[in-house]
């Protein structure tokens, strides 16, 4: 999932390139990393920027990039249909395959989309997880009808001490707060490689060693 373009037009094929242009340590790109697995890119709608004051692709609005706290109503129709869409193409997705080997990954706002990055909603989240009631805070603040359960399912969360971006302590705070939840938390801090660090070998490198060990599992789980 891409992060917010940086010109108002379509950033799915430049992100992609962009991903796979990039090399591990081992000298390998992500890519040649996984040789059998089919790689999606899905694109964030068209809608009006409040940060750029244009309209550009984004996965939802957001009012400040410093303070992803600050007027989060403008966040709930871009998360409701962003999530909708991922969620259909996934449960697309593991029509084919099994849904233990079906793997989200995001970069930026398409992190947080996935909650990554920064968590949207993080201390609603967290009040409603401390009353039983996170199933209905989704469906009634974004409209989406979600399991209450806990997730055992692993996720990764790398942040950079030198994001210029979105600060790091955001990135802590999603953490906790996921970990509140009862949720397995793999997190990865690196001291250099800015907002996007994932697009080089330090970044790289650990993603890569987080899937083939989820791969291992899972073929040892089968």
């Amino acid at each position: 999932m891409h992060a917010i373009p940086t010109r108002s037009s379509p950033y799915t094929d430049e992100f992609a390139e962009e991903l796979f242009e990039q090399k591990t340590s081992s000298g390998r790109s992500i890519q040649e990393a996984f040789p059998s697995a089919k790689w999606v890119f899905p694109s964030s709608q068209e809608r009006y920027s409040t940060v750029f004051q244009e309209e550009m692709d984004e996965w939802f609005d957001i009012y400040s990039l410093t303070d992803p706290t600050a007027r989060e109503e403008l966040q709930v129709e871009g998360l409701h249909h962003s999530v909708e869409f991922l969620l259909n193409l996934m449960r697309d997705e593991a029509r084919l395959v099994s849904q233990e080997r079906i793997f989200l990954l995001g970069l930026s706002q398409g992190s947080a989309t996935g909650l990554n990055g920064w968590l949207p909603f993080r201390t609603q989240i967290g009040e409603s997880a401390s009353k039983g009631r996170l199933a209905e805070f989704f469906k009634s603040k974004l409209g989406l009808d979600v399991c209450g359960r806990k997730s055992v399912t692993p996720i990764f969360l790398g942040h950079n001490n030198d994001d210029e971006v979105i600060d790091i302590e955001l990135g802590r705070q999603a953490r906790h707060a996921l970990q509140g939840l009862g949720m397995n938390i793999v997190w990865r801090e690196e001291q250099e490689g800015g907002h996007l660090g994932m697009l080089n070998p330090s970044g790289l490198d650990p993603i890569a060693a987080f899937l083939r060990d989820m791969v291992i599992a899972t073929d040892t789980a089968t």
